[in-house]
């Protein structure tokens, strides 16, 4: 986790929609954030601006401190309008994306098991286009919609 890009011989996943270039590397520091404050708090961040400056300032102690372990670690410059929105979600359950994490996990298990060689990388699943481009009321309603 400290170094995505030596997880194997060719690095980071190429991009294929080079639109998103560096966006793997933004996730990645988006992740290292939402680890730290949920070690720290026990849960993930809210969509709330405390939580989300938090959660920044946790991603670069967190890349300053692997940084200073070795000059190979990872280490970014944060893009805030893709950090605030992977934090904003990251305490969402949505199930179509969880049956699409099912499935990847379950296909990697089955190349386990000796006929295909399992992913040696990364892999940040982007979905940017599909959130919407206002503030959304995320209220819960005690129904089964809430997150």
């Amino acid at each position: 986790m400290r170094n995505p890009v030596a997880s194997s011989q060719y690095g980071m996943l190429e991009t294929p929609d080079l639109s998103k270039f560096g966006r793997s590397d933004q996730l990645h520091a988006a992740l290292l954030g939402i680890c730290s404050f949920v070690k720290a708090h026990k849960k993930y961040p809210e969509n709330n601006k405390e939580d989300i400056d938090e959660t920044l300032k946790l991603a670069k102690e967190t890349m300053e401190a692997n940084k200073k372990a070795s000059e190979d670690n990872f280490s970014c410059d944060i893009e805030e309008d893709v950090f605030t929105k992977a934090v904003q979600f990251s305490s969402c359950s949505i199930s179509p994306i969880a049956a699409f994490y099912g499935g990847i996990v379950a296909q990697e298990i089955v190349k386990f098991t000796g006929k295909y060689s399992p992913l040696k990388q990364w892999l940040h699943f982007d979905i940017y286009e599909t959130l919407p481009r206002e503030q959304v009321d995320r209220t819960p309603m005690n129904c089964r919609y809430d997150d």
